[in-house]
């Protein structure tokens, strides 16, 4: 009969949609878990690039002080080897020369020993050899100190450049 027939039907959609219930209930948790799990590596991954960012700001400061530390001493060498090249060509060129071209020469020594960069220190033989050099007052000793000087200088000149 009708009713019969009627509800033996509307049963089996009841369990059917009960099933289907279950089925999408576990297929909910299943994709709430899911986003979870997404979100948790979301906020990980944010982490890590504010990280990676600091430490890229980082670098590039500590980049910024190297290249103006470099382009100071850069600068300062480049002084120092103009200063080199002049004395060298003075000395040179003042050998034998007048008292007044070992003035000069003196001159451009002091001018050099004053401008030369910290970084680059001589050695103490050098040192007193260009000290006992300007001391020096125009006495016999020039020539052999000038070439002995000229030769302290080339060999400066060769290590800058």
């Amino acid at each position: 009969c009708w009713c019969e027939k009627t509800t033996a039907r509307k049963a089996g959609m009841i369990n059917d949609a009960s099933a289907d219930l279950r089925a999408f209930g576990q297929t909910i948790l299943s994709l709430k878990g899911f986003a979870a799990t997404r979100a948790s590596e979301i906020t990980e991954l944010e982490a890590g690039i504010k990280a990676n960012q600091e430490a890229q700001a980082q670098a590039t400061s500590i980049r910024s002080k190297e290249n103006a530390e470099y382009t100071a001493e850069t600068a300062e060498l480049k002084q120092a080897i103009a200063a080199l090249e002049k004395a060298v060509t003075v000395l040179v060129g003042g050998t034998g020369a007048s008292a007044l071209l070992q003035e000069s020469t003196k001159a451009q020594v002091r001018v050099l020993i004053s401008d030369m960069p910290v970084s680059r220190s001589l050695k103490s033989n050098q040192v007193a050899l260009l000290h006992e050099f300007l001391q020096s007052g125009g006495s016999a000793k020039y020539m052999p100190q000038s070439f002995t000087v000229q030769g302290i200088l080339k060999d400066m000149y060769e290590t800058f450049t």
